[in-house]
């Protein structure tokens, strides 16, 4: 970690945020896959903070019934939540917190939060198929206001590599990875010391055996 920095800046209607950011120290890891978050919490009668942190994959939650895309697990990622406040009083005051994106990284790495608690304490794994295709594009909606205005910058990334769980535990198993080859204009699946070209629909496609799940997804930027 590099350090933490607060201030206070005022935007459109001279509102007033407090804003505190935690960055990383420069390096080529930091460059191809640093992003960051930006977490802002509401509070009637109150400056808004906003909390900026680095990422290097986005962990997306992917327990509801109700997601089922990978779109429905970043329209998750920065929904509005209500959470309690302690003010120093007895009573506790209601506020809101929305995650935004505040800076895309040249190559973006969703993770997939396939590992989960059960009430016994253990571990168990989550098999359920999530739909991602090549390409993705970064709404406007996913973003922080500081981002939105460069529009020089591309949103859009396109699939560069897929790594796979294989195994019916979270305490073991074994990974796979499809990965997209320039060379050979196709996808080059690596399973251990074994190379073979697959069609892009078994990337995409949910795969026969129950057991292989995609864990890891690769974007890479377009201008890139």
């Amino acid at each position: 970690v590099k350090g933490v920095e607060e201030w206070e800046q005022v935007g459109p209607r001279n509102k007033s945020t407090v804003v505190r950011q935690t960055s990383f120290s420069d390096s080529p890891i930091r460059e191809i896959f640093g992003g960051e978050l930006c977490s802002a919490v509401h509070r009637q009668g109150s400056k808004e903070s906003a909390t900026i942190e680095p990422f290097f994959s986005l962990q997306l939650d992917i327990q509801s019934n109700d997601i089922r895309t990978v779109k429905n697990a970043l329209e998750a990622l920065v929904s509005k939540e209500k959470v309690q406040m302690n003010t120093g009083t007895e009573a506790e005051s209601e506020a809101y917190r929305k995650t935004t994106l505040a800076r895309l990284p040249p190559v973006l790495i969703l993770h997939l939060k396939r590992f989960l608690y059960n009430t016994t304490g253990g571990l168990q794994k989550l098999f359920k198929h999530i739909e991602y295709s090549t390409d993705l594009e970064i709404g406007k909606e996913l973003l922080a206001s500081s981002i939105k205005s460069r529009s020089s910058q591309s949103h859009s990334y396109k699939l560069w590599a897929v790594v796979y769980h294989h195994g019916k535990t979270a305490t073991g198993g074994h990974y796979t990875c499809d990965a997209f080859h320039p060379a050979c204009g196709g996808w080059v699946r690596s399973d251990d010391t074994s190379l073979k070209l697959v069609p892009e629909e078994m990337v995409l496609k949910p795969h026969p055996h129950g057991n292989k799940v995609a864990y890891l997804l690769f974007y890479r930027r377009n201008n890139n």
